[in-house]
């Protein structure tokens, strides 16, 4: 074992701590946003915190899906463990999954990298259900490194476009979905998605990789950079479309797509790094909340209109 994967190791270890404080202060829903359903964590406040719903994401049954930002060092390959990992420049996608009849670490589907190393299945029993201070109900908690250009460089910003996250009781990456991005909706049974339907990206998050929460700053690989909380309530344990533990989990997202150049937000350097979180999960010490509402095609229609406040 190197000593770079023993030191995460250990790290992991150290971190296994069933709740995460997350301060409780909260300003109106609306301040979170500019137009679109977009998300600003550029610029986290100090403090508080801010939270606010897309109009048409879907987290029905649960309190919503929290985008948070954080710091966790250190990270990188070898140290962060993703399961999926992806890069093109511009606009990039990508979902988790292992290979069937090959092998390496070459280009999978979509534009993923070093399949099946640090591009591979996941399972719903390898994820860790945590639990935050000030929020009911359970998350299972995704945490990415976006590996792009560091502080003083427009590169530095990233939009999440989407997230969508599947269940399956068998392998359909390889038998019905693989290279065709047309497809992903054929992973499962859809359990979270950041906008309304695949190929919408009218609900989108921008990032700063370069931003510490505490002011500083920070480029490409080794700090994380934001978490996404999804309530365990969308994955039923009973009834027709129950999630066993066995079942393969998918994780479909796309970057890049909006604003562009302008903008500084396409994918313009290292790989992307996602992992489930199976330990304990680090305060980024300055977090921004995303309660996400329930999906309705109404919701989606309406996503002009404004944003619902929170009690």
């Amino acid at each position: 074992m190197s000593l770079r994967r023993l030191i995460g190791n250990l790290l992991t270890q150290r971190r296994i701590i069933p709740i995460l404080a997350v301060a409780a202060g909260l300003l109106p829903a609306c301040t979170a946003f500019g137009i679109e359903g977009k998300l600003d964590l550029t610029t986290p406040p100090h403090p508080p915190d801010v939270s606010g719903s897309f109009t048409g994401g879907t987290s029905a049954g649960g309190a919503g899906a929290i985008y948070s930002t954080i710091d966790t060092h250190p990270t990188g390959t070898g140290v962060f463990d993703p399961f999926l990992t992806y890069q093109n420049k511009g606009v990039e996608e990508g979902y988790n999954y292992s290979p069937t009849g090959q092998g390496g670490n070459g280009q999978g589907y979509l534009d993923t990298k070093r399949v099946d190393q640090w591009t591979h299945d996941l399972f719903v029993s390898d994820l860790k259900v945590v639990t935050l201070d000030g929020q009911k109900g359970t998350f299972y908690a995704f945490e990415l490194d976006a590996n792009e250009t560091g502080n003083g460089n427009i590169n530095r910003l990233l939009s999440i476009d989407d997230i969508r996250i599947y269940t399956s009781h068998s392998d359909t990456a390889n038998s019905l979905v693989g290279d065709n991005a047309d497809l992903v909706d054929k992973l499962g049974t859809l359990r979270y998605a950041q906008n309304a339907s695949l190929g919408v990206t009218a609900n989108w998050v921008l990032i700063d990789a370069s931003k510490k929460a505490d002011g500083g700053s920070t480029s490409g690989s080794g700090s994380s950079d934001m978490i996404l909380y999804v309530p365990t309530s969308l994955f039923p344990t009973t009834g027709a479309n129950a999630v066993l533990p066995s079942d393969f989990l998918y994780f479909y997202t796309i970057n890049g797509v909006h604003d562009g150049a302008a903008e500084g937000s396409l994918g313009n350097a290292g790989f992307e790094e996602w992992r489930a979180v199976t330990g304990f999960v680090p305060d980024g010490g300055s977090t921004l909340l995303l309660l996400g509402s329930a999906l309705t095609a109404l919701g989606f229609l309406a996503g002009r209109r404004g944003f619902a406040d929170h009690a």
